[in-house]
């Protein structure tokens, strides 16, 4: 055993990585169903009390008295029920968070700092799985992410939020998936940086960052953000949130198994999909608080059958897309 072990070291450490990411989401997604709701309540409960207590310190009304301006405008910034305050301070936030974390990962790239050479390293061991059986599964996983593919979501996607009278939703999508596309294009453009060396699939654009890791993390993200958003189970949208990110991530690790790009060209099209994904997002709870989108709708036979459709008609192009296209590129 300890010999089959050493001898397939690159498919049995992939293996054990999948394995223990699928754990860590399925005791993640118990948790949070388990106790989410009620660790909710108690810090809504808890910061109640704590605006209580603040507004009856004398300092505090003290500041009041003398700024009253200046309270009105921190008491909105910290009201949980304005989303032009403190939801959408967060979401710009986060936006912020990730440019800051894409910047230091391309300096790092860049300057070929540490994070390049364990690049390389890992490279080096997934070129090792050239020949291995889980080469077809990740040809596939990839195919979801292609350019066409994620034409074909984004049109079934709007189709369907235009047969359910939620066109404003739209705006958000196309935000979120050609910003993300575009800036993507822009980026690779200006790093330049060459694939690996030992790549499966023949392809001639740059390396950095991922596009497929920014398409899945852009579109599919905001297909899991639209489905959380219109389910009103608790249970249902942790369930909803747990496969999209394994779904993401499998993407993502697709592009480094079959060795067509580094491990920072996948964290950096992660960091550039979440950025427009938060501001796709941010965009549609905009619409949403005027009164654009509407949530809480009805859903006939049809329209669940439509959704379903759709779903086996994405999956049934990938495997034609991956059979026709994908498999005879590989080298």
């Amino acid at each position: 055993m300890i010999s089959l072990i050493s001898e397939n070291q690159p498919l049995f450490a992939l293996g054990f990585l999948v394995f223990l990411v699928v754990t860590v989401l399925l005791i993640l997604q118990h948790s949070v169903i388990r106790y989410g709701q009620q660790l909710f309540t108690q810090a809504i409960r808890c910061w109640v009390r704590i605006k209580r207590n603040l507004a009856k310190n004398k300092r505090i009304i003290l500041f009041r008295g003398k700024y009253p301006k200046l309270d009105v405008i921190m008491s909105r910034r910290f009201d949980l029920r304005d989303f032009y305050w403190l939801s959408l301070t967060f979401l710009w936030v986060v936006i912020g968070c990730m440019l800051v974390l894409f910047i230091a990962l391309a300096e790092a790239v860049a300057t070929l700092n540490s994070i390049v050479s364990i690049d390389y390293f890992i490279s080096a061991q997934m070129s090792l799985l050239r020949d291995s059986d889980v080469v077809g599964f990740f040809v596939l996983i990839t195919s979801f992410a292609s350019t066409p593919i994620a034409v074909l979501v984004v049109l079934f996607v709007a189709v369907n939020c235009w047969v359910k009278q939620q066109r404003y939703i739209i705006v958000g999508l196309l935000i979120a998936t050609l910003g993300s596309t575009a800036f993507t294009s822009l980026l690779k453009y200006l790093f330049q940086r060459e694939r690996p060396a030992n790549s499966l699939l023949v392809v001639q654009t740059y390396s950095f960052p991922s596009g497929h890791a920014t398409t899945a993390m852009a579109l599919y993200g905001f297909i899991a953000y639209l489905l959380i958003r219109f389910h009103q189970d608790f249970a249902q949208k942790i369930r909803i949130f747990t496969i999209a990110i394994l779904f993401i991530l499998l993407i993502g690790l697709s592009r480094v198994v079959l060795n067509q790009h580094y491990l920072s060209d996948v964290l950096g099209g992660y960091l550039v999909g979440a950025s427009w994904l938060t501001l796709g997002i941010s965009i549609t709870e905009w619409l949403s608080v005027e009164s654009k989108i509407i949530w809480k709708v009805e859903w006939s036979t049809s329209h669940a059958y439509m959704i379903w459709l759709s779903g086996l008609g994405v999956f049934i192009s990938t495997l034609i897309y991956a059979k026709i296209y994908q498999f005879p590129m590989l080298s």
